[in-house]
């Protein structure tokens, strides 16, 4: 029978037109569907005419038309990002449909909240908020001026909280200084503002920025230092110092300003020595966006043996080297929020069988990695999984699992269906893994959204000849390495993290130098080469040294950190040999990389040399690559690029070709001065293989379209930089300089 809708128009006819139409072979509701069908189409263009008068309805060509009509300039948003065409044809089995990361703010809200910043007229919590907006990032704007210390008129202007000389007995005001928050009143800098200098003067208004952000993680288990009963714990799973951060609220104080507690930074120890209420805390609940469970309105919640920690049990101490014995109050719990530890009182002491939890936050660059951020789109399709297994360690979901091996037991028991196995809470699983997947079949083990499970596995492997089977590893924090004995078609890393050195130690420092990821070559029991149709696909995930043997098919690594570890980042099983042809790009590699064959590099660091064996095919663009690197052609590489340019004008100042000699000595020159450097190399800390503020600006805006270099170049934070300088040209009062200053 017809569709309805396909005869709208036929069905308004007479109807002794239709039944003459019906004698004939009803050639006339033939010809009238054609008509409808453009009449749809002529409809829907009327219908989205009139969203288009709207901002928040519109097409995005439309968004800098009403941007012109308000008189606001367009900014860089994630409509300027051009897609990751390798990501898509990668992972075409994943949700999607875009795999790239948003950019801040896009245009459309920026349009549609114009008029609301013009009507608030330049005041300080407005370029506050417009900074925030603009860049993504967590922000504090203050008034330079009003920190100075001057003679002041106490017949008009009387300023009681402005001391010329601060209070030496209040050291939380004192712990404040020169910092964003700073309160005492200081002498006037001339000097432009920088991040370092010029900051008191009379015109300035500083933008405080938060590069970094705060991750919150549910009912994680803390990490016990010594036997079962022990009243030390680090709040890291991994048991690595990691300072503790405040949960990011978008919101101001009631004078529309952030404090401390509205950015996404490290937690002050005399803050929370002040008021640990502040951050800490048990009952205060937000609901979840879009109907998910409802969050904790706090920065740091502790459970011993399930039962939670009241605030006024708290006391903050300095645990930077673990007491002997509990606290001498046995009904307290001490807490270092600088390297995330614990020191429960007697009273407080978790039993043997049982341990303590933590709802906390941590802080890093971005969403990469294992992390509790959003991951939906990067997860597998279901429609082609056969079976679908859950892993929940209270075994409060129905039909769920408590522990991987079970599920891995039921899988194998199932016949080793097509499936997926989704962990959903973000506990410790410590057990030995072994997989032997199927031919022609994958399992995935990925973590639920907004999860971060951890896994401490040691060797976890991956057994069996099976060269069309595929195994997939998906927002994931594994301590331990990946060890692949027999053969396998694909092997996928996704949002996940394989700990560099397999594990941490008390001080932060890796375990070992041994690799994350290890694949077998030489002969199987067939006599067949091992691992030779082998794919190793990696994107956003962090990595210890990882070696894949020379005859594999090959290894993509997409926006992502390889740490060498004072090793090979990249290379054959043993590190001598060359690994399999290698597709990188937007990333890290923090080590030597050898490869057989690079057939495309974009947009990577490597802090060692990048050897290619084969040379006459390829292409390395935008890229750092230190002396000794052998690739194929390079395009507008560092430090090759201004090293070309400073001698094409010294050779127009001389006006001759420069010699051997100055050629070399100019090379070594920019050289030694133009290369990478990071906030910090060890992972673990906040800013890990973050690029230094002082990284020459040749890297930190070398990329393609004017972005950093290596794993964060999809941050995009030149561009979130130049979209708020754009901005406060526009909304800064006259007379006022603005100067950014970046917190982390």
């Amino acid at each position: 029978m017809a569709d309805a809708t396909e005869d709208r128009l036929y069905r308004l006819l007479p109807e002794i037109y239709r039944s003459r139409d019906v004698d004939q072979g009803e050639p006339l509701r033939a010809l009238l569907r054609i008509v409808q069908g453009q009449s749809d189409l002529l409809e829907a263009d009327i219908r989205q005419l009139w969203d288009d008068f709207f901002v928040e309805t519109c097409e995005p060509w439309v968004i800098p038309y009403i941007g012109d009509l308000v008189g606001t300039l367009p900014l860089f948003d994630a409509g300027r990002v051009e897609e990751g065409r390798t990501a898509e044809e990668l992972f075409f089995d994943l949700r999607g449909p875009r795999l790239t990361p948003e950019v801040a703010l896009r245009n459309r809200a920026d349009v549609a909240k114009t008029i609301y910043y013009r009507r608030r007229k330049g005041t300080l919590p407005m370029l506050e908020e417009l900074a925030r907006d603009v860049t993504g990032w967590g922000a504090h704007a203050a008034e330079m001026f009003a920190r100075l210390g001057w003679t002041q008129c106490v017949r008009n202007h009387v300023r009681p909280d402005a001391f010329r000389t601060p209070d030496l007995r209040n050291p939380a005001a004192l712990d404040l200084l020169d910092g964003p928050f700073d309160t005492a009143a200081h002498t006037v800098d001339v000097r432009p503002i920088s991040q370092l200098e010029g900051w008191y003067g009379i015109r300035n208004v500083a933008f405080f920025l938060w590069r970094l952000r705060s991750y919150a993680v549910e009912r994680s288990a803390a990490r016990r230092v010594g036997a079962p009963g022990d009243f030390r714990y680090h709040v890291s799973p991994l048991g690595n110092p990691a300072p503790l951060f405040t949960r990011w609220r978008r919101e101001g104080d009631e004078a529309g300003l952030a404090t401390e507690l509205h950015v996404p930074g490290p937690i002050r120890p005399a803050a929370f020595y002040e008021n640990p209420g502040n951050f800490y805390g048990l009952f205060d609940i937000l609901p979840g966006p879009d109907g998910q469970a409802p969050v904790p309105d706090s920065s740091l919640m502790i459970f011993s043996a399930g039962t939670p920690v009241p605030v006024e049990k708290i006391r903050c101490a300095d645990l930077s080297t673990w007491p002997l014995s509990p606290p001498a109050d046995p009904d307290v719990v001490a807490v270092d929020v600088r390297l995330g530890r614990i020191a429960f009182g007697a009273n407080w002491v978790p039993p043997a069988l049982k341990g303590a939890d933590v709802f906390y936050h941590y802080g890093f660059s971005a969403d990469l990695g294992g992390g509790p951020y959003p991951r939906g789109a990067w997860q597998v399709k279901r429609p082609l999984a056969e079976q679908v297994l859950r892993v929940d360690q209270s075994g409060v979901t129905p039909g769920s699992f408590t522990t991987i091996n079970a599920a891995l037991t039921a899988w194998v028991n199932g016949g080793r269906k097509k499936a997926i196995l989704s962990i959903l809470d973000s506990r410790t699983y410590d057990e030995a893994i072994t997989i032997e997947p199927a031919d022609g079949g994958f399992l995935a083990i990925e973590a639920a959204d907004g999860q971060r499970p951890h896994l401490k596995t040691g060797e976890l492997k991956i057994t069996g000849f099976h060269p069309k089977g595929a195994v997939t590893f998906s927002g994931l924090l594994i301590e331990g390495w990946l060890h692949v004995t027999g053969s396998l078609g694909k092997l996928r890393l996704l949002h996940s993290t394989l700990v560099p050195g397999r594990g941490l130690d008390g001080d932060g420092l890796p375990l070992s130098t041994y690799e994350s990821l290890i694949a077998e070559s030489g002969p199987g029991p067939d006599g067949k080469e091992r691992n030779d149709e082998l794919r190793v696909e990696i994107a956003f995930s962090i990595t210890g040294p990882l070696r894949v043997p020379r005859l594999s098919t090959g290894l993509w690594v997409l926006d992502s950190i390889v740490d060498g570890l004072g090793t090979p980042a990249v290379a054959a099983p043993g590190g001598a040999d060359p690994a399999a042809p290698a597709w990188l790009e937007r990333s890290t590699f923090l080590g030597a990389v050898h490869v057989q064959e690079l057939p495309f590099a974009s947009e990577a660091i490597f802090t060692g040399p990048a050897v290619a064996e084969r040379r006459q095919e390829g292409c390395v663009r935008f890229s750092y690559l230190p002396e000794g690197s052998q690739v194929p052609r390079r395009y507008r590489c560092q430090p090759d690029l201004e090293i070309q340019a400073r001698t094409e004008a010294a050779e127009e100042a001389k006006g001759a070709a420069l010699s051997l000699t100055e050629r070399n000595a100019l090379r070594a020159e920019v050289s030694g001065w133009l290369a990478p450097s990071f906030t910090s190399a060890r992972y673990g800390q906040p800013a890990y293989a973050q690029l230094h503020l002082s990284c020459p600006r040749q890297i930190a805006a070398g990329a393609a379209d004017g972005s950093e270099m290596g794993a964060f170049c999809h941050l995009k934070q030149p561009q979130r930089e130049a979209n708020l300088r754009l901005r406060l040209e526009e909304y800064l009062p006259f007379g006022l300089e603005p100067g950014f200053v970046y917190a982390t």
